[in-house]
């Protein structure tokens, strides 16, 4: 992520949220717990199940365009929105691994673009497809879940947990925020279907240690659901949705992405022969 650089001179402190944004191009969440917990090891049924689909997810997401509509806004105090520009992008995300870091790489072709380029400061926010990779397998000892009450959530009853980065355990997106010895601690909640391990949602927030940074809070919501595909006899369960909020003392921006239109990345080779003169 990053802030629109016109607005940079106007708004001295935005130029600190700049580094912050664009080191957050992944971001996880931290939501404290109003529930009784139950503490569950690293062989929860639930939690496999839903690591085989991160798994999954990992290895296919990647073959798959999408259209992405994207709302960005500031918000006003009473929570209204002052000003947006929204933008459609035909996107793809790559995720790999290098090394044993995460490598994300989000390209967009555009598609629609405002009729009116907003030149008051926005966000640039992408990558948030990737936040369900906490859940990966390669992950597995860099977080500790906890086991909350179930929820039910869009009439389907989910198991709900939070979880929390271990301290100098590698993480999806895990960077150093401004100064190099203080990496962001990754917390957050996540609700899954218990029979098929299907992720229905995670919320996130950046650690509370980021005041010193000019910032007041930054959360992150994904919305997953079943996704026909043309040629699968099953739909898959992808990204539809994800909003972001930046929040310093004074100004608050919003951008929530729209996923769809998934369908399969082709890429067509032709051989064309030529004459010989």
């Amino acid at each position: 992520m990053k802030h629109n650089e016109k607005a940079a001179a106007p708004w001295p402190i935005l130029a600190r949220l700049w580094v912050c944004l664009l080191v957050l191009a992944i971001l996880i969440l931290r939501f404290p717990a109003s529930v009784t917990a139950q503490n569950h090891d690293q062989l929860d049924p639930t939690l496999e199940k839903a690591r085989a689909r991160a798994q999954q997810f990992f290895e296919e997401f990647g073959t798959l365009r999408y259209e992405e509509d994207i709302s960005q806004q500031k918000i006003k105090g009473d929570s209204k929105v002052e000003y947006k520009q929204e933008i459609v992008y035909d996107s793809i995300l790559r995720m790999r691994f290098d090394d044993g870091v995460l490598r994300v790489d989000e390209q967009r072709l555009l598609e629609k673009k405002p009729p009116h380029v907003e030149s008051r400061p926005l966000l640039e926010t992408y990558g948030f497809s990737g936040l369900a990779m906490i859940l990966h397998p390669h992950y597995e000892s860099s977080f500790s879940f906890t086991r909350l009450t179930d929820d039910t959530w869009q009439g389907v009853r989910l198991a709900r947990y939070a979880f929390e980065q271990i301290p100098e355990k590698p993480a999806p997106g895990l960077y150093q925020m401004v100064a190099a010895d203080r990496p962001v601690i990754l917390t957050g909640i996540a609700w899954i279907e218990a029979g098929t391990g299907a992720i229905h949602r995670i919320s996130a927030e950046v650690g509370s240690n980021i005041a010193d940074m000019g910032l007041k809070a930054i959360r992150a919501e994904l919305v997953f659901g079943p996704i026909p595909l043309r040629d699968e006899k099953e739909p898959q369960w992808l990204p539809i949705s994800a909003t972001v909020d930046l929040e310093t003392p004074r100004q608050h921006w919003r951008n929530v992405h729209r996923f769809t239109d998934y369908r399969k990345y082709r890429v067509d080779v032709r051989l064309v022969e030529t004459q010989k003169p």
